[in-house]
């Protein structure tokens, strides 16, 4: 691996393609390599012939005193999509609730309810399938695709009134979920394990939004509203070439873009920088942690928030070394009440088996664990416009923060994000000029006290040496002499 770190450039990656044998025909090498590729972030051309599942929360996330505690963060705790919690007792309400989000999307439809079970119906055999074996046995198909077909209208009309008709959907909430139904609605429909396959959604968008990108329009809108706290209009395509295979992949794949900052730039040169032997392949040191936010401002490593609104960015953490200050450039955040449980569930999806991934969204959460360690983090990060939260307290964030467990990460983006900040700290003139920014600049009384002094001790120097070496005219003389009184002369006294 070759890496790039110049004193004023950004931090940049090559994985360079060694002269290596054609691989044999076999499937598992086809694996291994797609995986290898997504954690090189290398965009994966095509996926090996299987047939992804509609996975479970992986049983090892579940161990330890943060699994035990984290566990109902996985489970729904208003509705069920799917069949993995259907029929439960507690979320029966949910059931009924979802006739009438089904009524209501099939008049926005301007269609019949036949129409909509047909729809559905056409793709109910490769929906069946995309569930773990045996999961949905005990349903036959009229069953299962009424079942889809439900849950389907109750997702897209919850995510279009989010984006379009709020007023609406708060009613309708309030009348059969309770004031907190929205805020859990939006919680259950992004676990892992209360998932529908996207085949059925899009069935069901097509036939509510015939017109091109209007049904993408939706879909970004909601997603932007879960990032940001609001529903904003900054254009993204949320559906590309590949088609996701449930809600929480797609989203996952909108919440970052950490990856576009690491791949290689063919326009930029390529040099090698002086690594350890051993760290390459040294999963503890190439995996330790960062310098919190205030250790880093110490460092002299400011925060800079990425407008997003204004301008079109195409990756969420950036870190720039330059002559005599490094920045730390970061998009800015919504954390709310189910802030965690989203992304503990983005993070069980990326340790799933058989989904080859970049772990995009647990090295995010990797590196802010590391930055937020005490509440002045958060509070500089508020300060900076990058982190909003509804909280409460900061401390609540910290505390957040420290109970998301991300197991694994990509060490290649990790990895290169840590040796960028650890080569700007290592670099003695940056250190001092950061000790000057921080000791004597830190506020304006300090800078004003600081030229003063600067001020009074040239004036002292010019004294000395004029003493020693006096002018040769009057002229200047007359100026050391005015030069002299205005050192020692003493201020007037204030009338009383």
């Amino acid at each position: 691996m070759e890496t790039e770190m110049s004193e004023s450039e950004d931090v940049s990656v090559e994985i360079p393609e060694g002269d290596q044998p054609e691989p044999t025909n076999n499937v598992n090498h086809g694996f291994a390599r797609e995986w290898e590729g997504c954690l090189q972030d290398d965009e994966t051309t095509q996926r090996s012939e299987r047939k992804r599942k509609m996975e479970k929360v992986p049983p090892l996330l579940l161990k330890g005193k943060k699994g035990r505690r984290n566990r109902q963060c996985y489970q729904p705790t208003v509705v069920s999509l799917g069949p993995y919690h259907h029929k439960r007792d507690d979320l029966a309400v949910g059931e009924k609730y979802k006739l009438v989000t089904l009524e209501e999307y099939r008049l926005s439809c301007g269609t019949s309810m036949g129409s909509l079970y047909n729809k559905v119906f056409e793709v109910v055999h490769d929906a069946r399938k995309c569930y773990i074996d045996g999961s949905a046995d005990e349903y036959n198909d009229e069953e299962f695709n009424r079942m889809m077909l439900r849950d389907g209208c109750f997702i897209l009309f919850f995510i279009e009134c989010v984006a379009n008709r709020p007023n609406t959907l708060l009613m309708l909430n309030n009348e059969y979920l309770g004031a907190l139904g929205f805020a859990h609605v939006a919680r259950d429909i992004l676990l892992l394990e209360n998932q529908i396959p996207f085949i059925v959604l899009q069935v069901l968008l097509d036939l509510r939004f015939p017109e091109e990108d209007r049904g993408e329009k939706i879909l970004n809108d909601f997603f932007n509203y879960l990032k940001y706290g609001e529903v904003s209009t900054k254009g993204k395509k949320v559906l590309g070439m590949k088609k996701p295979l449930h809600l929480l992949e797609l989203y996952r794949s909108h919440f970052i873009l950490l990856s576009s900052y690491f791949s290689h730039d063919p326009n930029n040169s390529i040099k090698k920088i002086d690594d350890d032997a051993d760290e390459e392949w040294n999963y503890v040191k190439r995996n330790r942690s960062l310098p919190s936010i205030m250790e880093l401002k110490a460092k002299g490593i400011f925060l800079k928030c990425i407008n997003f609104k204004n301008e079109p960015s195409t990756e969420d953490i950036k870190f720039h070394s330059h002559c005599y200050y490094g920045e730390l450039e970061l998009v800015p955040r919504a954390v709310y009440l189910n802030s965690k449980a989203i992304y503990l569930n983005m993070i069980a999806y990326e340790m799933c088996p058989h989904n080859p991934n970049d772990f995009r969204v647990s090295t995010y959460i990797r590196v802010m664990k590391s930055l937020v360690v005490h509440c002045d983090d958060v509070k500089e990060l508020r300060s900076n416009h990058i982190l909003l939260h509804s909280l409460g307290r900061d401390e609540e964030v910290v505390k957040m923060y420290d109970e998301i467990e991300a197991p694994a990460v990509n060490l290649y983006m990790f990895h290169q994000l840590r040796r960028g900040i650890e080569k700007h700290c290592t670099n003695k003139y940056k250190m001092w000029a950061a000790e000057l920014i921080n000791v004597h600049f830190s506020s304006p009384w300090k800078t004003v006290a600081l030229l003063v002094a600067t001020a009074i001790l040239f004036t002292n120097f010019l004294q000395t040496y004029f003493t020693i070496r006096p002018p040769p005219d009057d002229s200047n003389r007359d100026i050391f002499k005015l030069l002299r009184q205005c050192i020692h002369s003493k201020p007037t006294s204030a009338p009383a």
